[in-house]
């Protein structure tokens, strides 16, 4: 009979237990659930590919949301919502009264296209298009658009900032101004991580350096063949195309002219963006006549999650056990203040 006590005792336990667990991984689950919000397909054209994305509202299709927010990819092959990454955010946004639209990249999910076929002036290009459609099918947003990229849109948001647009507002996370210094960093965070010394990495990105340029410059002489050069940096010969056409990106200029309201964030330990380095440079470019901001968050990764949980420089690397927390914590997964600081950036300059 004891034994019999002590194994329905563990039982409750047992029972007790999961229910905790799934009490606690509601909250997170739901952050990944759309029913019951409202949304409209949009679809627009660019660079001769049909893109298409959703738009979500907060409260009724009628009302005049706070701000609305287009959300622009970082690097890779992404669809609107990200694989379900974007969801927590997207949530977190609608709950603040703050419409979002986002869209298969070319070539990804419904949109026609190829993303590797772009240049940053085509994904500026491409994310004007996407701002006058949005425009088109909400006019009760007035001026209350603008934009909220992630780390490549660090390429493309300042484009569009310096130039003529009718987005009134800009919220970049994680973007970096030169695009080969910021793969000299990303290398060097992976072999720290990998134990190697500093003097040890300084030699190997001066090699990789000399090597890089000289495989470029074989591609533009026609001595290296784009195949060989592909599987010199094991990269596919489309991806290696990408490199070649946006590899001496620099966004100093495009900085230096932005004339809107602009919020540069980084998270303090980005892995793969070097924060401080680059928001100096905002510092030092950009001296806005309108409200900005440009801040590091403590704590924070490179897409401003939880650095305690989430320090990975790609999403693949993510062990299972990451993944899990994710979702259990939903919008919670992102650091302290990371989502809140974006939101009332926004509803702040558009309120003005």
């Amino acid at each position: 009979m004891r034994k019999q006590g002590r194994t329905i005792r563990w039982l409750i336990a047992g029972a007790v237990l999961a229910l905790a667990i799934v009490g606690l991984a509601l909250p997170g689950l739901s952050d990944f659930d759309l029913a019951g919000r409202t949304q409209r397909e949009l679809t627009f054209d660019s660079g001769g590919a049909g893109l298409s994305g959703t738009l979500l509202l907060p409260g009724n299709a009628g009302e005049r949301p706070r701000a609305v927010v287009l959300l622009v990819h970082g690097d890779g092959p992404q669809d609107r919502f990200s694989a379900g990454g974007y969801l927590p955010l997207v949530n977190a946004l609608l709950d603040d009264g703050i419409a979002v639209f986002t869209w298969d990249k070319p070539g990804i999910g419904a949109s026609t296209g190829d993303w590797l076929s772009q240049s940053m002036q085509d994904r500026a290009d491409e994310a004007r298009a996407a701002l006058s459609a949005v425009a088109d099918s909400l006019p009760q947003a007035g001026g209350r658009i603008g934009f909220l990229g992630f780390s490549q849109a660090g390429w493309v948001l300042p484009r569009l900032a310096a130039t003529e647009t009718d987005a009134g507002f800009f919220v970049l996370v994680g973007g970096a101004v030169n695009w080969q210094r910021q793969g000299d960093y990303f290398t060097a965070r992976r072999l720290e991580a990998e134990g190697w010394t500093p003097e040890r990495i300084a030699g190997h990105l001066i090699d990789a350096d000399r090597r890089e340029t000289e495989l470029f410059s074989g591609l533009a002489t026609g001595t290296l063949a784009p195949g060989e050069a592909a599987r010199r940096i094991d990269v596919t010969p489309e991806r290696l195309a990408f490199i070649a056409r946006n590899r001496h990106e620099d966004a100093s200029t495009d900085i230096a002219r932005i004339d809107r309201p602009f919020m540069a964030i980084w998270g303090e330990r980005d892995l793969n963006v070097n924060p401080r380095a680059n928001a100096a440079d905002y510092r030092r470019l950009h001296l806005p006549a309108r409200p900005s901001i440009v801040t590091m968050l403590p704590g924070a990764t490179h897409g401003l999650l939880r650095a305690s949980l989430f320090n990975y420089q790609l999403p693949d690397q993510m062990p299972w056990h990451a993944r899990a927390a994710f979702v259990v914590l939903g919008r919670n997964a992102y650091a302290p203040g990371a989502i809140a600081s974006m939101s009332e950036w926004i509803r702040k300059v558009t309120e003005e």
